[in-house]
């Protein structure tokens, strides 16, 4: 038995989306069933047409399951149906706009506030706030919506737009987050808290603030719990990440795929919650498991391998 695991982004350019590959590979890998993996990168001008492609190449190498991360939550809807009328079950990764078999969302929007929550409780009432924006896929937009709600709610006050091209991280790695927030720092001479949107972007948005002279300067909150994230945090750089088990996501979809093959558990359309997670701070470091505890890192094999 086969699964493949259609994934956003290059390995190595982003150490959640690799997490969540291996919670998924570990846990089919628990009940014998087999997990193979295509990164059609969706930072390529050409991924829709990859996406597409990925899946459709899983549909003809005769696989029993496909899941998909959505980027676009219309695409990839001709191939999805294709895959679907060869009897190949197709799982998401947030909830798409075209029929699937199953999916499982995160409570992005909850994380957005629950981050500027715990940024607020380390500044003082109406102190002033950026955000690094990113990319326009599904799980970030809903994030970005909790975290400017949430910084308004909490009674921060937002000075920059996170949708302004020059302060969103389309990239959603390291280099796109020094970027974006060097433009902040050059725009906003003095701010008391920031919030790259997740812990790669803050990963360059410390590199930013050293150049700047201005490390220290700030409160950061960021979203994953991240190995590096909590490093940061160790080190007094970084203060606090939202970490949703991104490990957890993984196993969570492994898990309802092999109830569904070994058990007969119906899918039915039905969509799942990933884990909520919890906020990772200097006072709550000993919580923090290394994700290399929580799941197996065994290899992530391709689709012809």
């Amino acid at each position: 038995m086969r699964v493949l695991f259609v994934s956003p982004m290059a390995y190595g350019s982003n150490q959640a989306v690799d997490a969540l590959g291996h919670g998924l590979e570990s846990r089919l890998a628990a009940d014998g069933i087999d997990c193979r993996v295509i990164h059609p990168d969706f930072r390529h001008d050409n991924w829709l047409e990859a996406y597409g492609e990925a899946v459709r190449a899983g549909a003809e190498s005769g696989v029993d399951a496909i899941v998909v991360w959505v980027i676009d939550a219309g695409e990839p809807a001709e191939a999805v149906a294709y895959a679907r009328s060869k009897g190949i079950k197709v799982v998401t990764l947030e909830k798409p706009r075209f029929p699937v078999d199953a999916s499982v969302v995160y409570p992005n929007f909850n994380h957005g506030v629950y981050m500027a929550e715990s940024l607020a409780e380390m500044l003082e009432p109406g102190a002033e706030v950026a955000v690094v924006g990113g990319p326009d896929v599904v799980d970030d937009i809903e994030l970005m919506l909790g975290i400017t709600y949430g910084v308004k709610w909490a009674g921060l006050r937002l000075v920059n737009d996170p949708e302004d091209p020059r302060y969103k991280n389309i990239t959603d790695v390291a280099e796109g987050g020094r970027e974006k927030t060097a433009n902040i720092l050059a725009d906003f001479p003095k701010l008391d808290g920031l919030i790259p949107y997740n812990d790669e972007t803050m990963l360059g948005a410390v590199q930013a603030l050293e150049e700047a002279g201005r490390l220290g300067e700030v409160k950061m909150v960021s979203r994953n719990g991240t190995p590096k994230a909590v490093d940061l945090i160790r080190r007094g750089i970084h203060h606090g990440t939202w970490d949703p088990d991104i490990p957890g996501i993984g196993t969570t979809v492994g898990d309802l795929l092999a109830r569904h093959f070994l058990h007969g558990e119906p899918l039915d359309g039905q969509v799942f919650v990933s884990p909520i997670g919890r906020m990772i701070t200097a006072d709550s470091l000993d919580a923090w498991v290394p994700w290399e505890q929580r799941v197996t890192y065994n290899e992530l094999k391709g689709l012809d391998a």
